[in-house]
């Protein structure tokens, strides 16, 4: 993706990296006076289904010795604990899993339990971490996914492919060739971040040193800086500090803060990626929370560092949890081993003792994000061996027979509670069950402290046309550098008629806004969310008077005619919209 703004700290922006490429048009400000952020916009659906329910669902998986699951339980062999207490089962059904194009055949003590009652669908949300993944790894993840397709997909599945860099590639459906087609479409947007000056940095080196986590890695590095203090523009004698050491010179005051400087600026660029990730994960959540059924997140990823971002993690299991959506994870890196040593200019025998040391620490810690999503969803997590297509198959294969049991909440306290889920009696086998749930006092369906429904995603599903707020967007066909076909949106917002606030002497507005482009059919294909905040100085104020301000979004398509639906608004949710449908033919 290209850009022409300087990137701004904020979460908006760690999506707008990923989005779509983004410029403002012809138009040369200080970032301080536009900042202009897009993201992939993910509908909510125009229609909300929810079941209303006191019961917590508990999926239960027996396995054997040999890894098959049982058949032939009751719910008399189970034992289910809230917090160590004993939970009465107040529903039982058994679930065979039937292949897509078959009707299942109901289990006999699952009549008895519920007559009448179908399976309900299950929703399985494809993501993958075309951030992280290098090609290799992406291929093989790709691959097995649509072996999976083969003989994994139950009668009652649902699948939907999504990116973290681009949101949804393929709605929700059923239909096993649309879905490989959709998995053929996932492109690479890997990132390769790390320092290309000396000294040598690796993502997981500025991660230790930007939080102060390792004194080894400041230490091995600024001795790497000294070393090379002609590159590095140091052209006095480095004075000793306590911590040299190794055959080169010994690190100096400003080659430890020259280190450190470069640490703090590559972690920032990781930290925002990763950002960006977990909260791509969020809007897939939120979304898939509105579904009534099962709900599965299945993510294939090579890892990514998530150290600080626990803030983060933990606003996305509680969605998670709330919405009884469970996270599956898949390392696509396999069974890794240490990489071999990279040599920078001012490689020492210090250096290659301390990177020898560190082993596979660096790639281990790319796993913990994933881990703590699956384990803490009640998911599962597939690392650690190089057959990613028995990953998948485990990940996102249903089990030929398991069990859903069903439990009144202790107290709707808004609190987790741990579960516990065991056989009773002399009964053997591995019980897989969900770790817990959250006790939420809200049953609507909706995450804690989640925003209400916005006026702008009902405004994406019907056809009305206002004409309040300054803003209009155009559509054009253009071919990218790499020669893909692109929708390009430019927005234009009048300036004259924005009506700002004066604030600190500059002049204050923001604007929301939404693309989306459906195809013939009404079906949702790819669109954009994005944002434009201005601080103008007067001057500035003064000079775009005349002819406005343009922004541009370029979006990969392909080549066919669409309906753009576009939503702007001025000012906070309850400003001034504008709205309109427009036939828009990519070429």
């Amino acid at each position: 993706m290209r850009t022409m703004l300087t990137r701004y700290k904020r979460q908006v922006l760690a999506l707008s990296l990923l989005a779509a490429a983004v410029a403002l048009v012809g138009q040369s400000l200080d970032p301080s006076e536009a900042r202009f952020s897009a993201a992939a916009y993910l509908p909510k659906p125009a229609v909300t289904i929810q079941a209303e329910s006191r019961l917590v669902e508990i999926g239960v998986v027996v396995r054997d010795s040999r890894g098959h699951s049982v058949s032939g339980l009751t719910q008399a062999d189970f034992d289910v604990r809230d917090e160590g207490k004993r939970r009465e089962i107040k529903g039982f059904s058994v679930q065979k899993f039937a292949p897509a194009g078959a009707t299942a055949a109901p289990d006999s003590a699952a009549q008895e339990a519920a007559p009448g009652n179908q399976p309900k669908p299950r929703w399985v949300a494809m993501v993958f971490d075309n951030l992280s993944m290098p090609a290799a790894d992406l291929y093989n993840s790709k691959a097995a996914a649509k072996r999976y397709l083969k003989d994994g997909l139950a009668a009652n599945d649902r699948v939907a492919v999504l990116t973290i860099s681009s949101g949804q590639v393929l709605p929700f459906t059923s239909d096993a060739a649309k879905i490989a087609e959709a998995i053929d479409k996932v492109k690479l947007q890997e990132r390769q971040i790390k320092s290309s000056t000396c000294p040598l940095l690796t993502p997981y080196d500025a991660y230790q040193i930007a939080n102060g986590i390792d004194p080894t890695a400041l230490t091995v590095k600024a001795a790497e800086y000294s070393a090379c203090a002609s590159a590095c523009g140091i052209t006095t004698p480095p004075r000793r500090t306590k911590g040299g050491g190794g055959n080169g010179p010994p690190p100096c005051d400003a080659a430890i803060q020259g280190v450190q400087a470069m640490s703090r600026s590559l972690w920032e660029e990781i930290r925002l990626n990763s950002q960006a990730t977990l909260l791509s994960l969020k809007s897939i959540v939120d979304f898939m929370t509105r579904l009534n059924g099962s709900r599965v997140i299945l993510m294939a990823s090579s890892g990514f560092l998530s150290g600080t971002l626990e803030y983060e993690e933990s606003q996305l299991v509680d969605r998670a949890l709330h919405g009884n959506v469970v996270i599956n994870a898949l390392d696509a890196k396999g069974l890794y081993t240490s990489e071999g040593l990279e040599t920078g200019q001012a490689t020492s025998p210090q250096s290659v003792i301390y990177r020898q040391l560190q082993g596979t620490r660096g790639k281990a810690a790319l796993n913990d994000a994933m881990g703590d999503l699956a384990e803490s969803t009640g998911g599962l997590y597939f690392h650690n061996n190089n057959d990613l297509n028995a990953g998948f198959k485990e990940l996102g294969m249903q089990p030929e027979v398991s069990y859903l049991l069903a439990v009144e909440p202790a107290a709707l306290d808004n609190k987790y509670h741990p579960l516990k889920v065991s056989l009773t009696g002399a009964n053997r086998g591995s019980v897989q069950a969900r770790k817990g749930y959250l006790a939420a006092a809200d049953k609507t369906g909706k995450p804690e402290n989640a925003p209400a429904d916005r006026r702008m995603d009902q405004e994406v599903f019907t056809t009305t046309s206002l004409d309040e707020a300054p803003v209009t967007v155009a559509v054009s066909s253009e071919k990218s550098a790499e020669g893909h076909t692109t929708a390009e949106l430019t927005f234009h917002v009048n300036i004259a008629k924005a009506r700002f606030t004066e604030q600190a002497g500059v002049r204050v507005q923001t604007f929301h806004m939404i693309a989306a482009l459906f195809d013939a059919e009404g079906t949702y294909v790819n669109g954009t969310e994005a944002q434009l905040e201005f601080a103008l100085k007067e001057p500035t104020y003064q000079r775009l008077l005349p002819a406005g301000f343009n922004a541009k979004i370029s979006l990969d398509v392909a080549p066919g005619n669409y309906r753009l639906r576009s939503v702007m608004v001025e000012g906070g949710e309850n400003g001034r919209y504008s709205t309109a449908t427009t036939a828009a033919g990519i070429h």
